[in-house]
């Protein structure tokens, strides 16, 4: 599970693979692994003819990068790949919130004493003036503690929005981007037009999968705007590309019993988590595939990180 090839200053996510770094990913598996695009390797599981050393790459949401940086590397490897398109996204001409909100609040130096309405809820943003933001908060990762004040109010701040509804999380965004003022994106960390999804999705390399349209956490739904979100996806991408996608994957990895059953009810054949492991060799649930999560690796630890997931 891939989400960016790209060098950033600050990734609490650990979305980001460094281009170099992706490229020495790939060799490896041309080396040691058989790359199928994601729809072969859940249909040869399916009726039990997948190789012991088969795998899939994946890349979720649909940022303009997977397109300019991972689509030429993944060609000169003759590996395939699947794009899992969170379509409300597509053209929008502004970053992903959360990395938008990652970007205006790590690596602002100035300092900042703003109120702004959140969901209903009137937030204070207070930070003092800081001579590299961005650098005290390079190594800094979401999952840890935060360490500074710039630190904590990310986390707060992405903690509220994560959970609004797309109108509500548009309506705070605006705010914030007024009041946070920061410079302009590079155009690589935008998500891709329609145009370029249509490129992508032409290419034999590359297929599409749904990501729903707005990216929610899914069980934070209810049942009716969980399958409204899931089904826009599906019918987005269809507009977009021509034919029906087969399979998704969770925003944020976020799952519970009703969203797996919504995903089939709207069509998908299966659909994959953010679990952080190998596909076992007896599949109990379609719906409920495992990724492993790849992070910024050297070919060393990305060979060896493989091999355990093997195990």
């Amino acid at each position: 599970m891939y989400h960016r090839v790209a060098a950033l200053r600050v990734d609490p996510w650990e979305l980001a693979v460094r281009p170099e770094a992706f490229a020495a990913h790939l060799a490896v598996l041309r080396e040691t692994r058989q790359p199928l695009p994601m729809s072969e390797f859940v249909a040869r599981a399916r009726c039990g003819t997948l190789p012991s050393n088969a795998v899939a790459i994946t890349f979720d949401d649909g940022y303009a990068d997977t397109l300019r940086q991972a689509r030429p590397r993944l060609a000169l490897a003759g590996v395939p790949a699947t794009l899992f398109l969170a379509t409300s996204f597509v053209g929008q001409g502004v970053e992903y919130w959360w990395d938008e909100l990652a970007r205006s609040i790590l690596e602002r130096n100035d300092a900042l004493d703003e109120a702004v309405t959140i969901g209903g809820t009137v937030c204070r943003l207070t930070l003092a003036a800081a001579n590299d933001a961005a650098g005290d908060s390079a190594t800094w990762r979401a999952s840890e503690a935060p360490r500074t004040d710039r630190e904590q109010l990310y986390y707060a701040l992405w903690d509220r929005l994560r959970v609004l509804r797309a109108p509500e999380c548009d309506a705070a965004m605006q705010a914030l981007r007024a009041v946070l003022r920061a410079p302009a994106p590079r155009t690589d960390d935008l998500p891709m037009t329609a145009s370029e999804v249509r490129l992508l999705a032409a290419d034999r390399l590359f297929e599409i999968g749904g990501h729903t349209a707005s990216h929610p956490v899914l069980p934070a739904l209810t049942p009716a705007e969980r399958r409204h979100d899931i089904g826009e996806g599906k019918a987005a991408c269809e507009r977009l590309i021509g034919r029906t996608p087969p399979g998704f994957a969770y925003p944020h990895g976020a799952n519970d019993a009703d969203s797996r059953a919504a995903v089939a009810e709207c069509g998908f054949e299966w659909a994959c988590t953010t679990q952080s492991a190998a596909v076992p060799a007896s599949v109990a649930d379609w719906y409920g595939l495992p990724r492993l999560a790849v992070l910024d690796w050297d070919a060393a630890t990305f060979a060896q990180v493989l091999e355990g997931a093997s195990a």
